[in-house]
């Protein structure tokens, strides 16, 4: 898949890039808020560990409608 393989030169993908390839993979007709929130239970684990983990959840908690989730 074509995001997948955006990478910056440090091989790090992009949160961006990350975010599209999970929602393309999601299954249609599937509940994306619902989805998206279990991704923000699980990156809130990691997110004070680096400003990508941070965006990426972001990004979900913004698709899953929390309130203030992007800065």
């Amino acid at each position: 898949m074509l995001a997948i393989n955006e990478t910056f030169a440090s091989g790090r993908t992009e949160p961006e890039s990350v975010f599209i390839a999970w929602l393309l993979w999601q299954p249609q007709g599937a509940d994306l808020a619902g989805e998206a929130l279990k991704e923000v239970r699980k990156l809130s684990r990691y997110e004070s560990r680096h400003p990508d983990i941070r965006r990426l959840r972001d990004l979900f908690a913004s698709l899953a409608g929390l309130e203030g989730a992007l800065h």
